[in-house]
């Protein structure tokens, strides 16, 4: 079971959130913790961010990379879709 670190930035915008997006994300955050994202709309991404992956939730996006060796998942953005890419 990997261990999910989110990054303080992004946990300081999933308390901002409203109850049901926040309870959908941490609900998504949990699933990633116990291996159960085979059908979450995940995707690699390139360019700059090379290496890192994008989880889609509505129109919230959330960024991270998954560190394979030390079986940790780093969540560093959580943001709306067209700002979080900045």
């Amino acid at each position: 079971m990997p261990k999910v670190i989110v990054h303080r930035h992004a946990a300081r915008y999933l308390q901002r959130l409203p109850h049901h997006r926040r309870d959908q994300i941490k609900d998504i955050l949990n699933q990633m913790k116990n291996r159960s994202i085979d059908h979450l709309d995940i995707i690699p991404m390139s360019g700059e961010w090379a290496g890192y992956r994008r989880l889609r939730a509505g129109n919230l996006r959330v960024i991270f990379w998954y560190d394979e060796k030390e079986d940790v998942v780093f969540i560093d953005h959580i943001g709306p879709r067209g700002d979080v890419y900045k």
